[in-house]
């Protein structure tokens, strides 16, 4: 056994130990969206194992959540900020200065080696050329192992083609950052030491074709965090609409959706939840109006934690996921991992990741196709009919898929992956 000694500017961890594991998130900064979530899962894991884990977080960390996480304030980009307002070449210095800054952040720590596991949770193009940049700056027998989770979406779109697979470019510089970031940095002795991930096999594929370069798909981390009580006969059901809420996953919808719910069904109730209420203004206030006149309709406006999330799951019924298909072609969606985690059907659109789980998982949800790439109110609202009218079979095949994802998913499944892979290097 080493003498692991890994030094920040702001911490030390010092103990005798084979390895540590050094999770980084640029946007980790408040329990809004999967950012915390996924942090908890790996973190938790590995130190339950007796496995040193840091957590680096964007600088400006909530101060609960960085005592909760034992989190340090660190990168001081995040990952969804824009930083130069040029109209026509932004995008590109913002790449610059992302990759700059986040190489200079990641150049602070100090003691990383062979024996120890970065996880690049959620990266961004310039989070990922400025991590390679960092590690490349190391000898190649002295590097850790690295694997850099790409969560977000791919910014292309898949279609089938005379050669197989093919990929459209949709307007979004991501994917032209991503792909030159691999070419200008990597070859194929670098798969060695890294590992190039989703938690998706659909997402991997597409961002394989991409980078042309191997990307693996990881376990879905989330477990059970409700009873997984028995939804089968539950009346009135309960319809939700759950997580942080933005256009891509169809919330321009919702208040027409539940006007046309809270009309056409008498036995339903509906739960909507938006952790980011104020992005989304418009919407909350047709809510707010609808709620007003009828107590059918519950709204709930606060960035969960995680016992307020485990609330609204046991609330929920029937989730729903009304999202652009474009963009979750190629990203795994955590409301709907949670909701198969733990027994609660679900309606989500064709050919997407979403409906790949729930075609994997035994059916238990309605998957609804529409010709166009971003579905309309009658399309999805006909879906959630069809749900309430076969609720008792979806609730059965819940039950039975949240006892299959104990199997193959879950937080020990996530670690004991990156640990086989970690294991790789010594043989």
């Amino acid at each position: 056994m080493r003498q692991s000694k890994i030094e920040c500017s702001t911490f030390l961890i010092e103990t005798v130990h084979s390895m540590n594991l050094v999770f980084a998130d640029a946007a980790l900064q408040t329990n809004l969206g999967h950012n915390a979530t996924s942090c908890r899962h790996l973190v938790n894991g590995a130190r339950h194992r007796n496995i040193p884990a840091a957590v680096l977080a964007y600088s400006m960390v909530d101060a609960a959540l960085q005592s909760e996480l034992q989190a340090h304030p660190w990168f001081r980009c995040h990952t969804y900020a824009t930083y130069d307002q040029d109209p026509l070449c932004g995008w590109l210095g913002d790449f610059d200065f992302v990759a700059q800054i986040t190489h200079e952040d990641l150049s602070r720590l100090h003691g990383v080696g062979r024996e120890d596991v970065i996880f690049f949770n959620t990266a961004g193009p310039g989070q990922f050329m400025g991590l390679l940049r960092w590690v490349q700056s190391m000898p190649i027998e002295q590097r850790p192992t690295v694997i850099v989770e790409f969560g977000l979406y791919a910014g292309m779109h898949p279609k089938e083609g005379v050669h197989g697979m093919e990929l459209t470019h949709q307007g979004d510089p991501r994917p032209v950052l991503l792909r030159y970031t691999v070419r200008k940095q990597l070859t194929r002795e670098d798969d060695s030491w890294l590992k190039l991930t989703t938690f998706d096999a659909q997402s991997s594929a597409i961002y394989e074709k991409l980078l042309d370069f191997p990307v693996h798909t990881l376990p879905l981390a989330n477990p059970a965090i409700t009873s997984r009580r028995s939804r089968s006969g539950k009346r009135p059901i309960t319809v939700a609409f759950l997580g942080h809420q933005r256009v891509s996953k169809g919330y321009a919808l919702v208040p027409e959706l539940v006007r046309q719910l809270l009309s056409l069904q008498a036995d339903v109730n509906i739960l909507v939840h938006n952790g980011d209420p104020g992005s989304c203004s418009e919407q909350q206030q047709a809510l707010h109006l609808l709620a007003a006149t009828d107590s059918r309709l519950i709204l709930d406006e606060r960035t969960a934690d995680p016992q307020l999330w485990s609330q609204l799951l046991e609330r929920a019924d029937l989730v729903i996921c009304p999202y652009w298909r474009d963009v979750f072609v190629s990203t795994y969606s955590a409301v709907a991992s949670e909701a198969i985690a733990n027994a609660i059907p679900l309606v989500v659109p064709s050919r997407t990741t979403l409906a790949n789980l729930v075609h994997q998982f035994g059916s238990c949800g309605i998957v609804y196709d529409d010709p166009s790439d971003f579905s309309n109110v009658e399309t999805i609202l006909q879906a959630i009919i069809t749900a309430l009218y076969h609720f008792d079979t979806l609730a059965v095949r819940a039950q039975s898929a949240a006892q299959a994802w104990d199997v193959q998913f879950g937080p020990a499944r996530l670690l004991d992956t990156i640990l086989s892979w970690h294991g790789e290097r010594s043989r």
